[in-house]
């Protein structure tokens, strides 16, 4: 049995479906094609269980086709790849609208409440029955020249204090007193990653510039993908605010802490032994 998947959001929230399409492959003996974000491929080529496809040429029909959101790009691009039964996933069920119905074999829908985002999705599109053993979302290690082509030192500890949304970063201070105590006992050198908005590379330079450039280096801006990949999968610990970081960072099984601000922890992070958050209420 051949599945495909359809998924336009961002970077952490594709990676989040890793377990379910994980099962799906299992279960069909194949790999599930996953049609996303051209620019999202090399995230796409490291989750077990799953190939990017290619909109160009997605080759045979498939079987099931899941659409893991209701973006009208991802509608039209379900349409238009032939599969046998469409199914529409979707995260609760006020966004299941009247003409989903007309445009699906099967709507399947639930109450979000307080489940973890990856195992609703495991729950709901690869095992409705239950019985399965959740396991979080996990990555392959990228090549060594992935982060070879940066050429720059291996941090010792990475932070990435911005994410898509401003309203989820933590104040300049507050990092600059996590780096010095990190300085204090490790020495560094330490890592800061970011994004190529103009507010995120300011951000950044505001949080690294009491400090040398041997001991906090400024990555923001910088990094291609495959580069942002490598080096949270090299990097022994890693802090960070609710993001694609987060997400990436515990994938490759490195410690990670993660702070939430306005978002809910119990749906975006999946907390183990050495993946711990820390939400702002706590405070």
């Amino acid at each position: 049995m051949r599945f495909a998947a359809v998924y336009h959001k961002q970077l952490g929230d594709t990676l989040l479906l890793q377990p379910a399409l994980g099962l799906l492959a299992d279960k069909s003996g194949q790999p599930v094609t996953l049609f996303t974000h051209p620019g999202h491929r090399p995230l796409v080529e490291l989750m077990p269980g799953v190939v990017p496809g290619d909109p160009a040429a997605p080759g045979p029909g498939f079987d099931r086709i899941i659409a893991f959101d209701q973006s009208s790009r991802s509608l039209f691009r379900t349409l238009r790849i032939g599969a046998r039964h469409r199914q529409l996933v979707a995260r609760a069920r006020v966004y299941v609208r009247w003409y989903h119905k007309w445009l699906f074999h099967s709507c399947s829908s639930g109450e979000l409440c307080d489940r973890y985002v990856g195992r609703y999705y495991f729950d709901v599109a690869a095992d409705p029955n239950g019985g399965a053993v959740f396991v979080p979302p996990e990555l392959r290690r990228p090549p060594e020249a992935w982060q070879d082509s940066l050429n720059a030192p291996r941090p010792s500890v990475l932070i990435n204090p911005v994410s898509a949304w401003n309203e989820k970063s933590w104040d300049t201070p507050g990092w600059q007193t996590v780096i010095r105590s990190i300085l204090d006992r490790s020495g560094g050198p330490i890592g800061v990653l970011g994004g190529a908005a103009d507010w995120q590379i300011s951000l950044c330079q505001g949080i690294c510039a009491p400090f040398s450039k041997d001991s906090v280096i400024n990555l923001a801006g910088k990094t291609s993908l495959k580069q942002f990949l490598a080096l949270l999968a090299n990097a022994p610990m890693t802090l960070t605010v609710d993001g694609a970081a987060s997400h990436i960072a515990q994938a490759f099984g490195n410690k990670t802490v993660a702070l939430f601000g306005p978002t809910n922890p119990l749906l975006w992070h999946h907390d183990t032994p050495h993946n711990l958050s820390i939400h702002a209420s706590q405070f």
